[in-house]
């Protein structure tokens, strides 16, 4: 147990995307903008972790304190949503958006990359602030409202790809619902597009470059169901994922058809599934017509709505308010259970990584005693727990098939790597998994 407090997910060795964001933070801001320009996402979040990392020399914990920080915001921003976007009620409860702030606080998908140094947590931030400020943009006549979400939509889109796809939702939530009020945010949605049009030839690049040859397998039959499992029940396998999923799950489509019997979906339940279902069906789409895209944790935010979904089916049930708050409390308790036990596996995770396998390495090898070989998929990963203690030579087998080429390449430009055959001599090489092997052609 005392363990646990040394040992965990937040403490653990960065895994090879983690690597990637070190790498790609610690270089100048016009080699960042170069580089997410070529391979990786828009550099918005890369530059929080150049500027705050760079104040702690990039160790683990501190660049991934800024994805706990954002995913801290998140339940704040619930509670304040909820409670604005529950007021038509005629009896708002304040203890309803506190049991969404918690469920969401809870959330083992969010809750996973909470502890993550990557751009996840963030996008989810910004899934909620853009909801909070698009619902008040809509129905407030004030243009200060306009103005904050056309400044956070052209944050959101320098952030992650899937942004897009939130905004999306959006806009089609007001094509459907309420098409009156297109018209007032027609504008900051135009200078949202405005704003990333310099970035489009980058996009457009990158998706022919993806097009040709990647990683990423087409959708099956199983993707999203295996989307739903982890959305609502974590990214990690456990015995509690599947009852937590078909708990939430069955409890958002009994809602759903309550609402459909009585003929009665408010407008809430309608914005709430259009936030759900927009950002899935998108990708979806692009995956069967043009090319396959990602799912799983680019889609981290759909926990929200999921959540809150909970919440609103019960909060629609047509029944007296004393015993709609006794179901409440004793739903939520119920998940609130499950997802603990989530997330507690989840945060006693302390796997093997790069940094054991490094200090394993040099156990027997010393610093400055010939170069360190590895391939471009753990490049970043022996790159930042090597550092200057040795030369590390790339492996050039391999780079075509692989993201990140950039990054190589500016590391390579800056005289950090070199990029060689191996010698046919003695040798340490450093592989994914990692592996640690002494090579002898002696």
């Amino acid at each position: 147990m005392l363990n646990l407090f040394t040992q965990n997910y937040l403490t653990r060795g960065f895994w090879g995307d983690e690597a990637w964001t070190a790498g790609i933070s610690r270089l100048p801001i016009k080699e960042i903008i170069t580089i997410t320009g070529q391979d990786f996402h828009p550099p918005f979040y890369y530059f929080l972790v150049h500027f705050f990392g760079g104040l702690f020399d990039f160790q683990e914990v501190p660049v991934r304190l800024i994805s706990t920080f954002y995913f801290l915001l998140i339940p704040i921003i619930v509670y304040c949503f909820t409670q604005m976007f529950w007021a038509t009620k005629t009896r708002p409860s304040r203890l309803a958006s506190l049991v969404s702030a918690v469920l969401v606080l809870l959330s083992p998908i969010l809750f996973t990359y909470a502890f993550e140094a990557r751009s996840y947590a963030l996008l989810a931030f910004e899934s909620i602030l853009s909801a909070y400020i698009f619902w008040r943009a809509k129905d407030e006549p004030r243009w200060t409202w306009r103005i904050l979400y056309f400044l956070l939509g052209a944050i959101m889109v320098y952030t992650h790809y899937y942004a897009w796809f939130i905004l999306a939702s959006h806009a089609i939530y007001l094509l459907l619902f309420e098409r009156k009020k297109i018209l007032p945010l027609l504008l900051p949605a135009l200078g949202i597009l405005a704003v990333q049009l310099p970035w489009f030839p980058t996009l457009f690049g990158q998706t022919n470059s993806v097009k040709g040859s990647y990683w990423i397998g087409p959708i099956n039959s199983r993707t999203h169901l295996e989307f739903f499992l982890r959305v609502t029940g974590g990214d990690v396998t456990t015995d509690w994922q599947k009852p937590l999923a078909y708990l939430v799950g069955l409890t958002v489509l009994f809602g759903f058809l309550y609402q459909l019997s009585r003929k009665k979906l408010a407008p809430q339940h309608k914005f709430l599934l259009t936030w759900l279902l927009v950002p899935t069906l998108i990708p979806s789409l692009i995956s069967f017509v043009f090319m396959p895209v990602f799912f799983y944790r680019y889609l981290i935010f759909s926990a929200i709505p999921l959540t809150i979904l909970v919440v609103q089916t019960v909060l629609d049930l047509d029944i007296k308010h004393r015993l709609r708050n006794l179901l409440l409390i004793g739903l939520a308790v119920s998940i609130a259970y499950l997802q603990i036990r989530v997330d507690h596996k989840i945060f006693a995770q302390y796997p093997r990584t790069m940094r054991e396998a490094v200090n394993e390495m040099y156990e027997t090898k010393q610093a400055g005693d010939g170069p360190v070989y590895t391939v471009l998929p753990s490049f970043a990963e022996v790159l930042y727990y090597v550092g200057e203690k040795d030369q590390i030579i790339v492996i050039p087998e391999g780079l075509v098939q692989f993201s990140g080429k950039s990054l190589l390449d500016a590391y390579v430009r800056l005289g950090k790597v070199i990029i060689a055959e191996p010698i046919e001599s003695q040798y340490w090489r450093l592989d994914p998994g990692p592996t640690t092997t002494l090579i002898d052609h002696n």
